[in-house]
């Protein structure tokens, strides 16, 4: 069995937990895999995909029985060697799935690493990003606590191109070579009328609302809060489900509206039928036009319009086109746009001679080298918004060439 982004020996995995032995499972995966326990939650299994067995007797639940290695086969924190004086140091900038594998990585192999982050607490999107009802913040600290066991170090709270600048960490601080792994966190907008309303959040910042409710950062800096009782979702990804599934559980009236078909969703459909179970109503085929405003300014109803196939397109995909006459609108009172992300353009606009796309993601060569020398970038920073596990496998192999070449 193949199809494994970073690598896992999945054959040695499962024919330990044929034979009993959980520790020893787990010890294989945790060779590759510096997140089992998340892994085991919110992966995308592609192996799953590549499995022999999927055609006859149905695939191996690998993320399954990673979940179950990870919660119940740890006996120990694996701890490193301790770091020779004079290793070479690298930054990592940004505590994500990406940052924190390649730091798993580079300390592994000697360097003494510093991850730069510039909230509070580590962990990025798996932190602020991700309901807790899919990775509790318990699994998500255990993880990071084995990554700061290999004696890697945290600076918080520090804005990387504000805080402190690309050249200030290698010509002035003695870095070896610096990884960007900011992730795209910044969200896709949605432009039609009535955006601007009150009641309108975007699916990553109505996560992190979410996500911030029980800490008192949320009572302290983000007051206000405030949300209806009959919410509309847009988007058909993993983001979008999340907000839909968070917005049940704070008791509210939920539909999720988008253009493609239920099939088509970029989300796994065991996923799609828990939403569905969990009492969200899906608007399939069909998008918001136009938001309409109550007299207090906030969202009071969408105006909304079906689809339809149209043609296919060069590539073989189809294209959609609205159905003339299919307006229809949908009452709520709060409107939650999660259609795709892309990186945030700060650090590139503090580091002129950085090279970035046009969507924003940096570029890099074969080895994740940017176009500044000992810079290099790796995760949704440089392909935007991939998977988690995409992300983690960009993270490790961007450090495994920068131990190569620095």
């Amino acid at each position: 069995m193949s199809g494994c982004p970073i690598g896992i020996d999945i054959p040695g995995f499962v024919r330990n937990l044929r034979d009993g032995n959980l520790n020893e499972a787990y010890q294989v995966i945790k060779q590759s895999n510096p997140f089992p326990a998340i892994c085991g939650r919110i992966c995308s299994a592609q192996c799953e995909g590549a499995c022999i067995l999927k055609d006859k007797d149905g695939a191996i639940a690998i993320r399954a029985l990673e979940r179950f290695t990870a919660d119940f086969g740890k006996t120990k924190t694996i701890k490193n060697k301790p770091l020779d004086k004079s290793s070479k140091k690298v930054a990592i900038i940004g505590s994500g799935p990406t940052g924190l594998s390649a730091a798993f990585v580079l300390t592994k192999k000697g360097y003494a690493v510093t991850v730069f982050e510039s909230f509070d607490r580590a962990g990025g999107v798996l932190r602020y990003g991700v309901p807790e009802f899919r990775i509790p913040k318990k699994i998500l600290d255990g993880e990071i606590n084995d990554i700061k066991a290999l004696d890697v170090k945290f600076e918080m709270n520090c804005l990387v191109g504000k805080t402190v600048t690309l050249e200030e960490l290698l010509n002035q601080q003695g870095f070896a070579a610096v990884l960007l792994a900011t992730g795209a966190a910044v969200p896709r907008f949605l432009d039609i009328p009535g955006v601007n309303l009150g009641g309108v959040y975007y699916g990553e910042e109505f996560l992190m609302r979410v996500n911030l409710m029980k800490s008192g950062i949320f009572s302290r800096y983000i007051p206000n809060f405030v949300i209806g009782s009959k919410i509309l979702v847009v988007g058909s990804g993993n983001t979008a489900l999340d907000c839909a599934r968070s917005a049940v559980r704070l008791g509210r009236e939920v539909k999720l509206i988008f253009k493609a078909t239920e099939e088509d969703m970029r989300v796994r459909p065991s996923e799609r039928e828990y939403a569905k179970e969990e009492g969200i109503k899906f608007e399939p085929m069909s998008r918001p036009v136009e938001i309409i405003a109550g007299e207090d300014n906030f969202v009071k109803a969408v105006k909304c319009v079906r689809m339809d196939y149209a043609e296919l397109d060069k590539k073989g995909n189809w294209t959609l086109d609205e159905v003339p006459g299919s307006e229809f609108e949908i009452e709520a009172d709060t409107l939650i746009i999660a259609i795709g992300h892309k990186p945030n353009a700060l650090l590139a606009k503090m580091s002129p001679a950085l090279d970035v796309g046009e969507d924003g993601t940096i570029e890099v060569d074969e080895d994740g080298l940017t176009s500044i020398d000992r810079v290099y970038a790796a995760g949704n920073v440089v392909s935007n918004a991939r998977q988690v596990i995409d992300a983690i496998a960009s993270g490790m192999v961007v450090a495994e060439s920068m131990a190569e070449r620095i």
